[in-house]
């Protein structure tokens, strides 16, 4: 099984936070919010994830590639910001 992460909003309500970070990268109870889905991803046996980027993408690829080495991940750049539906288009 592998798992879709739409991961490539602008973070726009969430501003000025997001300005240098992308939203799934705020902390929230100590550790990124994508690490959170993560988390719960591995403990569900689920070790296969395509991560849907856009702003600021590189920075979630550092992240996961450093944090979760064991995570077979993958990454795909969504252009054009046109909607979640969009997004996991992108992704399959």
């Amino acid at each position: 099984m592998r798992a879709i992460i739409p991961a490539a909003g602008f973070g726009t309500r969430l501003k000025p936070h997001t300005f240098s970070l992308p939203k799934v990268l705020l902390n929230v109870g100590g550790k990124p919010i994508l690490g959170h889905i993560i988390d719960k991803l591995l403990s569900e046996q689920i070790y296969n994830a395509t991560f849907v980027v856009g702003y600021l993408g590189e920075k979630i690829v550092e992240y996961v590639r450093k944090y979760y080495p064991e995570l077979n991940s993958s990454f795909v750049t969504q252009e054009i910001a046109l909607g979640l539906g969009h997004a996991i288009q992108v992704a399959v």
